[in-house]
């Protein structure tokens, strides 16, 4: 348990560094929304919750036929006795979305795949020397997406 507690506090110092993302959505075949392309941005912290911090992204996000649509998002992450869990803050309501507990060096996996309404979320954290890089998985009816975030201190 010591190893983890240590775990998240690390992994929880690095999240208040963050300053910028890239992002990347690929859908699978199974896929009916048609959302893929590649975005950037920022991110700025908000951590007034002790016991949460919040990720306030804003950026671009172009689609493979090359339009552009602004992106604004806001993550939460919270620590939990065993890992820490992300929520997507939605009308300033956060929703649930997994929550990572520590596996291999560097490598954080879902607890366990979370259901909201007909589909299936899962993600993978990977620790790297400049940040961090956070892929999800959502599958359902008309889901098969596959989202790519790079996080790191500095945006230049």
């Amino acid at each position: 348990m010591q190893q983890t507690t240590e775990r998240i506090q690390h992994l929880w110092e690095r999240l208040a560094t963050i300053g910028g993302f890239t992002y990347e959505s690929r859908p699978g075949p199974r896929s009916l929304t048609g959302w893929q392309g590649e975005g950037r941005g920022r991110v700025q912290i908000d951590d007034s919750n002790a016991d949460e911090r919040h990720f306030i992204e804003q950026g671009e996000f172009q689609l493979q036929s090359g339009q552009i649509v602004e992106m604004q998002n806001r993550f939460i992450w919270k620590k939990t006795p065993t890992g820490i869990a992300l929520s997507h803050g939605r009308r300033g309501e956060p929703v649930f979305l997994f929550e990572l507990i520590p596996t291999a060096d560097g490598l954080w996996k879902s607890s366990q795949d979370h259901v909201c309404i007909n589909d299936l979320y899962s993600g993978e954290l990977r620790e790297s020397a400049n940040g961090f890089e956070l892929t999800w998985h959502i599958t359902g009816p008309k889901k098969d997406e596959h989202l790519f975030y790079r996080y790191f201190p500095d945006n230049s």
